[in-house]
């Protein structure tokens, strides 16, 4: 890995899940655990650190201390059980010249922000669905305009947190409503986004620039929704393995779609990830329109890598072992300028 007169450590480094009954929390446990036996199996030294706030100085000074022969592999989803800090780590492992896997601190800022990245994607010219952001619920003049049915997020959460089938709103009461439960549930902005009603894909890139390529095609197939249900992928089907939206949520890998289809899903992921510039790996969620055209819905770089997620079922069906996944997204880290 990188110069051939340094073999490196490897610090896992993660953020202890603060509440211990959220499935979005406690499962970076779980990928630290694959991650490390990877590494393990790769023959490198390797340990895991967790971090908080508390000990945040004296490990950056550890690894500070060391960092000609350190690479950090970086699954801090954020401090304290703020995920707004999720690029605060990414950001002093940078000042500090520590070279660490995955996104850069810009990235993880403008992907955790749901009004920035809809900004930024509509601005570069790619494919996002239409949407405006509310502070307090609104009144009738603001709702003009809005063609419905429209999906109300959260603008700063991540892992579908606020997604239920109550999201999906058809009139200007049920937005106020919405909107006024997401304020006062999650004290921040809602975002008001056009839902498509059309299938949806995930597509996994790993790489660097011009080097980016996109992994097998995985859809999330809907099964057993009544006629006019919302199909979401909702925290539910996320994080609640045995729920009523999991069994009915199936990820399907590599998705049945066509030569034309997969094409324009691969370009427009392509896109989103330049335009991010995500590095490492990301996933670019879309769904597609009423006439089929794609759109991106959500930008995620840093997704989760377990054995068992996406990301890294996508690499396999791309002839990686998990191994050589894991590998691989260590070389490009190593390799890169500080």
């Amino acid at each position: 890995m990188g110069a051939a007169d340094i073999t490196p450590r490897v610090v896992v480094l993660y953020n202890d899940p603060v509440n211990d009954e959220e499935p979005s929390e406690v499962g970076v446990l779980g990928e630290v655990e694959d991650v490390v036996t990877a590494v393990q199996s790769l023959g490198r030294s390797v340990e895991s650190v967790s971090i908080s706030r508390e000990t945040l100085a004296p490990v950056l000074a550890s690894l500070e201390a060391r960092r000609e022969d350190t690479l950090v592999f970086n699954l801090c989803e954020g401090l304290n059980g703020q995920p707004k800090h999720e690029p605060l780590l990414a950001g002093l492992l940078e000042f500090h010249g520590i070279r660490f896997t995955g996104n850069a601190s810009t990235t993880l800022s403008w992907a955790l922000n749901k009004q920035v990245a809809s900004a930024i994607l509509r601005f570069s010219g790619v494919n996002t669905p239409e949407s405006r952001v509310f502070r307090a619920a609104p009144d009738p003049a603001e709702v003009e305009g809005i063609s419905f049915p429209v999906i109300v997020k959260p603008v700063r959460e991540d892992g579908s947190l606020g997604i239920t089938a109550d999201a999906v709103v058809r009139t200007a009461p049920e937005l106020r409503a919405r909107v006024g439960w997401v304020l006062e549930t999650y004290q921040q902005p809602a975002l008001v986004e056009r839902y498509l009603p059309g299938r949806e894909f995930n597509l996994s890139v790993i790489g660097e620039g011009a080097d980016a390529c996109v992994l097998p095609v995985e859809e999330i197939v809907f099964k057993g929704y009544r006629p006019g249900e919302p199909r979401l992928l909702s925290h539910d089907a996320k994080w609640n393995t045995g729920s009523h939206d999991d069994v009915r949520t199936i990820p399907t890998c590599p998705a049945l779609v066509d030569e034309e289809l997969r094409t324009a899903l691969a370009s427009l992921a392509l896109s989103a990830y330049g335009t991010f510039e995500c590095r490492g790996y990301a996933r670019i969620d879309t769904r597609l329109d009423t006439k089929g055209t794609p759109f991106v819905i959500d930008v995620n770089p840093n997704p989760d890598i377990s054995r068992v997620a996406g990301l890294a079922l996508a690499a396999k069906h791309a002839g990686f072992s998990y191994e050589e996944f894991v590998n691989t997204i260590m070389e490009a880290a190593w390799k890169r300028p500080l």
